[in-house]
């Protein structure tokens, strides 16, 4: 039994004629009669009574009819998913992100993205940069969205954002009422940092700004997420840097300072497995910005 004999089928039971079912199907009606007859010997039932002036289906046929059109519909089904899996319209997209990344607009990324390819399923896991790095090695996420600097022989790194970096100060700081704040004046301050365990990850644009500006930071913490530093520097404990975006997280307690232009700056990265090949993964890629990150060192 074979897909197009069940094809067949549906088209004869459909204009009860072979002659106008062959020509519905552009063949002849003699091969049309024998791959019937072959339908009906491989399901051992008679689908049709045949006379020399009409053609009716059996009991068996019209029981037969309804189940064979729910077939067909699957087995189009499975064509149009194979189809958009070679395309990447459907399928699935694994997601790993640090948490900070929210703050760069990610969710409206992710939502338009769902919104232009309704057939993907979309599932998304915060987790460290160090453990995006084992899973896209593992495949067992497709994309990360990181902060940190990765240079992974295995893995494409995408620029799609950068953000001038701000200084975060206790409210009462002696900066805290200046319009811009030279990173060189916290030369003697001490800082709180914030990374992600086991990888590079803000503190390296961080530290790379500070020795630009003729000092290495003095650094009393590393904290995992960046809600935690900012929370610190209300209390008191320090200063820091973070990304202009960061700003919209209001904590009671801090102010956040612009940097004497240029200000330094981070980015936001896509990363992926360079080694395995996804259209679902193409497909954002595309979509997502792709930033030079050269001529913006310039």
């Amino acid at each position: 039994m074979e897909l197009r004999q069940l094809r067949y089928f549906v088209t004869v039971a459909e204009h009860l004629h072979y002659g106008q079912a062959a020509k519905a199907l552009h063949m002849a009606q003699p091969p049309l009669s024998q791959q019937i007859r072959r339908l009906e010997a491989d399901l051992g039932v008679e689908l049709f009574h045949r006379t020399s002036r009409k053609v009716e289906l059996t009991e068996h046929g019209q029981l037969l009819l309804d189940a064979v059109r729910r077939v067909l519909g699957e087995a189009d089904n499975v064509r149009e998913l194979a189809d958009g899996l070679k395309s990447g319209t459907a399928g699935r997209l694994r997601i790993g992100f640090v948490a900070s990344v929210l703050n760069w607009g990610l969710a409206p990324w992710l939502r338009t993205f769902r919104e232009e390819h309704p057939g993907v399923t979309v599932t998304a896991t915060q987790m460290p940069v160090i453990d995006q790095v084992e899973a896209l090695s593992d495949n067992r996420i497709d994309i990360g969205f990181t902060l940190s600097r990765l240079t992974y022989d295995h893995l494409h790194v995408q620029v799609i954002a950068v953000q001038p970096l701000m200084a975060v100060l206790p409210e009462g700081h002696r900066l805290a009422t200046t319009r811009y704040v030279d990173l060189s004046e916290l030369a003697d301050e001490t800082f709180l940092l914030w990374r992600a365990p086991f990888g590079p990850h803000l503190d390296d644009f961080i530290t790379r700004a500070c020795a630009e500006a003729g000092f290495l930071p003095t650094v009393a913490y590393q904290g995992p997420q960046i809600h935690t530093v900012l929370h610190m520097v209300a209390a008191g404990l320090g200063v820091s840097l973070v990304a202009e975006c960061d700003r919209n997280m209001p904590t009671p307690g801090v102010v956040f300072k612009e940097l004497t232009p240029p200000a330094p700056w981070t980015v936001l990265s896509a990363v992926r497995n360079r080694l395995r090949r996804s259209p679902i993964v193409d497909a954002l890629m595309a979509e997502l910005p792709a930033i030079d990150i050269q001529r913006v060192a310039k």
